[in-house]
């Protein structure tokens, strides 16, 4: 009987803390990619996107990149409230630029979602990663770019990440080869491609996304071409939901339930002790 409930005192809480810590996990649903690509010169200030389909109440993120002379930038996505990741000029001669945006989806549908800027050009590129289980109310644990022009990588760079996380990577312009690091796991990717062969103008959006089960250190990431392009590239890293750790209240219910259980085993194995005597 000793060894019985010794049993039920390990188990009991050992199975409230296992189905809690396995309750949350940054999961992708969907990617979607899209590039407009235009022979003639129609002076475009707009360029549209879907988010993906899954479950209300998913993260979604929109990577959106077009032409720039050194002057153009991303105004806010619409329809939705989206907050604005990153909007900056790729570096060598700033010939692109690059916007990423993100929110809580209200709808389980995909949408399409108009990338907007300031400037009119000839190319539109982008894609779009949806998740669930991300943290609705603070859902981005950081995010960090690298710009340059002629050089042989174009380096996505490190960022501090939780456990349980998913890390996006993302290049606005141009991919020929790609070096993995060895503690990533690829889950998804897109490739878009925009270009106008009136006006000479591009835009190329790459992205991948990882899953992160350890945390710590991304390490940079290299994007590999064998042309020189201007470029950006950007890390994100998506924070999972708050795990359900039971509170002061619950681990009280959860001792009471316990006591009760060993109560019955008690008086179930004296039971069966009367019974063979």
């Amino acid at each position: 009987m000793l060894k019985n409930i010794k049993f039920i005192l390990f188990a009991v809480p050992l199975f409230v803390l296992s189905v809690a810590a396995s309750h949350a996990v940054v999961q992708l649903v969907d990617t979607e990619s899209t590039g407009t690509r235009q022979n003639i010169d129609n002076n475009i200030t707009s360029g549209v996107i879907a988010t993906g389909s899954g479950t209300q109440g998913d993260f979604e993120v929109i990577m959106c990149g077009t032409f720039s002379d050194g002057n153009n930038s991303f105004l806010d996505p619409a329809p939705g409230d989206w907050s604005t990741l990153d909007n900056g000029e790729c570096g060598g001669n700033g010939t692109c630029i690059l916007g990423i945006f993100g929110r809580s989806g209200n709808s389980a549908d995909s949408s399409e979602i108009a990338c907007n800027w300031t400037d009119p050009t000839n190319a539109f590129a982008a894609g779009s990663f949806r998740y669930s289980g991300v943290d609705s109310e603070n859902p981005v644990i950081d995010i960090a770019c690298e710009t340059g022009g002629s050089a042989e990588f174009m380096i996505a760079p490190s960022v501090i990440t939780e456990p349980g996380s998913a890390v996006i990577r993302v290049v606005s312009n141009s991919i020929n080869n790609t070096t993995f690091q060895p503690d990533q796991i690829l889950e998804g990717q897109f490739i878009a491609v925009g270009v106008s062969n009136q006006s000479g103008q591009y835009a190329t959006e790459i992205g991948r996304s990882f899953a992160f089960p350890e945390g710590g250190p991304t390490g940079d990431y290299e994007f590999g071409f064998s042309e020189a392009f201007d470029w950006r590239a950007c890390t994100i890293a998506l924070r999972m939901e708050p795990t359900e750790i039971p509170t002061l209240s619950e681990w009280g219910m959860i001792a009471a339930a316990t006591g009760l259980m060993i109560v019955g085993v008690y008086f179930a194995v004296r039971r069966r002790k009367i019974q063979d005597a």
